[in-house]
């Protein structure tokens, strides 16, 4: 799975819902299809929360990098070198904004996740001393006026002191019961869950209230149809209900609970007025949406791949292993590489520095080059570092390595001081220059005192 960072993630998951909740806005919303649009509101926050932490990205090729290292050389082993630490402080780096950013969106989705658990026992605590009555399917808690009518889970909350005909008694009660049988508390449950983990988003608050009138209209058309009357109730006399439960209306709810009376009525009422036929091609907007954003998330997630314009064949000529570059409809024969030159461990003049001294004057200038690495405590070592380099036959020092390390702080000190070693008079082997190899094992020992202010001086050396 590609490496997607927690920006990334905020990111994709904001344009993602983004397009999503406007393909509702402009689309979807004035339409009557309210399953449809019911399943599309929980579907989006679903789909950013979870469609760009899937592995999408398209295949792309594997390239190493790199030259090939140098194998199997033989190399002059120079004197241990022992380097102590000296008094030095840890470096200050800059804030970690990685870290922080983790910090700032774990302590908004503990805040949402807080805020719905203090809903939730506020919920239960007004509800817990309702005298309640079992019927199939729901639980009626009669509320004595003291909390509007509405409905959480299997349990309807009934205010019976409002002033209701039978008629409209029964369409409330099946305007709340459509809320019970059609799982719409589950619904928003759900969608707070996202909040949370979507919080930063501001579309997935947009889609929570878009999925809570949603609800009402699904209840709304329930109540509309009275099993208790041979015809469809009118419209005009629930909507005459509805403002006047509204004037009404008790200056609290219940919290995460649908309230018959305090849901956006205006939208209810003109949503009830609409007799206009559903435009169900708006429906299938959905399928190419998804596919682009499919798309658009393994886009973004994918390197592109370096389509190669020419082509590398080996091929066996007079019994020789050669190379053969295709480029189009052209075919060229590379000429073999040249031999790998001649590295020599031991020879008749070694080479060395400018005044001579042989190896001791190559260990003193290591030594006055290379400055202890300043590192935490935590990532501090004690051990060797073997490194080798090879004198060229015109004295230039190459090809500096690590053989076997401490840390890469510890190997980069050693590397950068080999570097600075000056320009060798070169080996000689029958009278002829020569490239020579030479193998350094440095001794760390000591640790870093960080309560001493850096001191800027550099690694002490003490060759054996």
């Amino acid at each position: 799975m590609t490496q997607l960072s927690l920006l990334n993630w905020m990111l994709l998951s904001t344009a993602l819902l983004g397009a999503w909740w406007a393909c509702y806005r402009l689309a979807l919303r004035p339409e009557r299809s309210f399953a449809y649009n019911r399943a599309f509101l929980a579907l989006g926050p679903l789909l950013a929360a979870g469609l760009p932490l899937l592995p999408l990205a398209w295949p792309a090729g594997w390239w190493g990098t790199g030259p090939a290292g140098l194998a199997g050389v033989a190399a002059v082993l120079l004197p241990t070198v022992e380097v102590s630490a000296p008094g030095a402080a840890v470096v200050a780096t800059g804030p970690n904004w990685t870290f922080w950013l983790l910090m700032i969106y774990l302590a908004g989705a503990v805040l949402m996740l807080a805020r719905l658990a203090y809903g939730l026992a506020g919920l239960w605590h007004t509800a817990r001393r309702l005298p309640r009555t079992a019927h199939p399917g729901y639980t009626l808690a009669e509320t004595h006026g003291r909390l509007p009518t509405s409905s959480f889970g299997r349990i309807v909350f009934w205010d019976e002191t409002l002033a209701l005909s039978p008629a409209e008694a029964r369409q409330v009660l099946r305007h709340e019961l459509a809320h019970v049988r059609q799982g719409h508390t589950y619904d928003r449950l759900l969608l707070e869950l996202l909040r949370a983990a979507l919080w930063f988003n501001p579309f997935v608050h947009f889609c929570g209230r878009a999925l809570a009138l949603t609800h009402e209209y699904l209840a709304d058309e329930a109540a509309l149809h009275d099993e208790f009357s041979p015809t469809p109730s009118l419209s005009t006399s629930y909507s005459q209900l509805l403002a006047r439960q509204v004037a009404s209306r008790l200056g609290f709810s219940v919290p995460l609970a649908h309230s018959f009376s305090h849901s956006q009525t205006l939208s209810r009422i003109a949503m009830i007025q609409k007799t206009n036929p559903i435009r169900r091609w708006k429906q299938w907007l959905a399928l190419p949406l998804a596919g682009v954003l499919f798309v658009a998330i393994a886009c973004e997630k994918a390197a592109p791949p370096a389509a190669p314009a020419e082509k590398l064949e080996l091929v066996k000529i007079d019994g020789q292993n050669r190379l053969v570059l295709h480029k189009g409809s052209e075919t060229t024969l590379l000429p073999p590489p040249p031999a790998p030159p001649v590295v020599y461990d031991m020879v008749d003049q070694m080479p060395e520095l400018p005044g001579g001294g042989g190896p001791a004057a190559i260990v003193t200038n290591i030594q006055q080059h290379l400055v202890y690495p300043k590192v935490p405590a935590a990532e501090q070592h004690m051990g060797r570092v073997f490194a080798s380099f090879i004198v060229t036959d015109k004295g230039e020092v190459q090809a500096a390595k690590v053989i076997k390390g401490l840390s890469p702080a510890y190997d980069e000190a050693v590397i950068a001081a080999i570097r600075q070693l000056p320009k060798f008079v070169p080996g000689m082997k029958d009278g002829k220059a020569v490239n020579v190899s030479f193998t350094v094992p440095l001794l760390f020992v000591g640790t870093i005192d960080v309560s001493t202010p850096p001191s800027g001086e550099q690694g002490k050396i003490i060759s054996h």
